[in-house]
């Protein structure tokens, strides 16, 4: 039987989070105030990169190691060691996704009551982050100044932009008609997979029932704040799981997903992200 024995207490993220800002004073119960600080953590932008490293005895400023009332008070009641254990191997490479199943049928589902490594969510899959914090992500880290940003700042899509506005130009040119009738965002939504995939922190394959009773798991590609940026299904007769793996950020494979409603050219982080103007909206012959 595979060893599950998790790793030493404060040494995962989410824990030193608990830590730093563990209120003793507050009149919430520690439950409420586990939910609160989880999703304080996964609102955290910048992460100190001392939270993420492993060999704290290569840091010039190691945090410190936790009391014994810390422990058995704040940390041990919020999950028990397997989940820990699975929170610190998630992700064995860079490419790799999170496989969550949120499904089981009536035998399964009872068994699932007693073991905290099923997740019986129905199709609440979002509650995976409740327990697991660690399926945010980031699945590639990248340090900035001693901090792990979950989200990549506006700088880092500065180079893209000349690109897609030519793009932008050519496919208004080439497609004027469909432009003209309502296809516009359409178009604009085809070449901005470059956007797609710098803003990409990790991956998702869902089974929940649909998936699960289809045969078509789901493919979630998600931003640093759990925001869907494309999603798709799977065909099992097509898609192999480790061609997704070692293609998870091809154009061909996220051609076969949609973009996510937060990412559409409407959406609040569309706007942001393709900074589309007047005239690129614009008819050109209208």
């Amino acid at each position: 039987m595979e060893d599950m024995t998790g790793p030493p207490c404060s040494t995962l993220a989410v824990e030193k989070y608990f830590i730093t800002n563990w209120d003793y004073s507050s009149t919430e119960t520690s439950d409420q105030q586990q939910t609160r600080l989880v999703a304080g953590f996964l609102d955290l932008n910048l992460i100190p990169m001392e939270w993420l490293d492993e060999d704290w005895e290569s840091l010039s400023n190691p945090p410190r190691a936790p009391t014994a009332e810390e422990i058995d008070t704040i940390l041990r009641p919020y999950r028990v060691d397997a989940l820990r254990w699975r929170a610190a191997n998630l992700f064995h490479d860079e490419t790799s996704p999170v496989l969550l199943r949120t499904y089981y049928n009536v035998e399964e589902a009872e068994r699932a009551k007693h073991d905290e490594l099923h997740f019986d969510f129905g199709s609440d899959w979002r509650r995976i982050y409740e327990v697991l914090p660690e399926v945010a992500g980031p699945l590639s880290p990248e340090v900035e100044d001693e901090w792990v940003p979950r989200l990549r700042g506006p700088d880092y899509f500065d180079y893209v932009c000349p690109d897609f506005k030519a793009q932008l130009a050519e496919a208004k040119e080439q497609n004027h008609e469909e432009w003209h009738e309502a296809g516009r965002d359409t178009i604009i939504e085809s070449i901005v997979m470059r956007f797609h995939k710098l803003s990409t922190r990790t991956y998702l394959i869902l089974m929940d029932q649909e998936a699960y009773q289809s045969g078509n798991p789901l493919l979630l590609y998600l931003d640093g704040f759990r925001n869907i940026v494309r999603e798709g299904l799977l065909d099992p007769e097509i898609d192999d799981l480790f061609g997704i793996i070692s293609k998870w950020m091809d154009s061909e494979l996220l051609e076969n997903t949609v973009v996510g409603d937060k990412y559409r050219v409407s959406g609040e982080l569309g706007k942001e992200l393709y900074q589309l103007t007047e005239d690129d909206l614009t008819n050109l012959h209208s």
